[in-house]
C-alpha cells in the first residue's frame, strides 16, 4: 500500500478516523509532504504550543497559523499566528475565522482537530451543515484539509453522515492505514 500522504494527496477533504487514544501519526504523515505555503491548524483540545511542536517535528514546509477554539493558552511565538474563537459551539465564528485565513493564504492546508470535540458541543445536524459549508470554502480556495474523528466515540449513523462529506476516508485497520475514496469532481 502506498503511504498515507500519497494516497490522499489529491483529495481536497479527508476524514481521518482513528482513536483519540491511539498513536497520532496521520498528521505527521500528511503535513510532512504537504507542499502548502500555509498550514491552518484548528485545535479544540490541544494547546496551540503542542500543535506548533508537532508541526516543527514533522519538518513541514511553509508557515503555520493556529486557530484555538475555547479556553486554550496562547503561546508567545513570533513565527506563528494564533487566533482564537472563544467558545467551542461558535461554528459561525470559527467559519468566519477559517474563511478569512483561507482567503489570506494561497496554497493552504487545514488540519482540523477534532470533529469528536465539535460533536460534544453541537448537534450532528449543525456540525454537518458547518462541514458542508466549510468543504465548499475549501474547494473554492483550492485548499485541502484533513479532519480528525474518533469513530468509537460516535454511533455509526453519525460517522456515516459526516463521512458522506469527504473525498477520502482513512482508517486504522490492523495497525495500517486503509483508504476509501470517492470519485472527485475535479478530475
Amino acid at each position: 500500500m502506498r503511504t498515507l500522504p500519497v494516497t490522499v494527496d489529491d483529495a481536497p477533504a479527508t476524514l481521518v478516523c482513528a482513536s483519540s487514544m491511539g498513536p497520532e501519526d496521520s498528521c505527521l504523515d500528511l503535513l510532512a509532504t504537504t507542499p502548502a505555503t500555509t498550514v491552518l491548524w484548528v485545535t479544540y483540545s490541544r494547546p496551540p504550543s503542542a500543535c506548533i511542536d508537532q508541526f516543527r517535528a514533522a519538518d513541514a514546509s511553509g508557515s503555520l497559523s493556529v486557530i484555538a477554539v475555547g479556553d486554550l493558552p496562547t503561546p508567545d511565538d513570533d513565527d506563528v499566528t494564533v487566533k482564537s474563537v472563544s467558545t467551542p459551539d461558535d461554528l459561525t465564528g470559527l467559519g468566519i475565522t477559517l474563511s478569512q485565513a483561507l482567503s489570506a493564504n494561497d496554497d493552504a492546508v487545514v488540519c482540523f482537530d477534532s470533529l469528536t470535540t465539535v460533536l460534544r458541543h453541537v448537534a450532528t445536524e449543525t456540525a454537518y451543515e458547518f462541514l458542508n459549508a466549510l468543504t465548499g470554502h475549501l474547494y473554492a480556495a483550492d485548499a485541502s484539509a484533513h479532519f480528525h474523528l474518533d469513530p468509537a466515540a460516535h454511533d455509526p449513523e453519525t460517522v456515516d453522515a459526516l463521512a458522506s462529506l469527504f473525498d477520502a476516508i482513512v482508517e486504522r485497520e490492523d495497525g495500517e492505514w486503509a483508504v476509501r475514496r470517492r470519485r472527485l469532481l475535479r478530475q
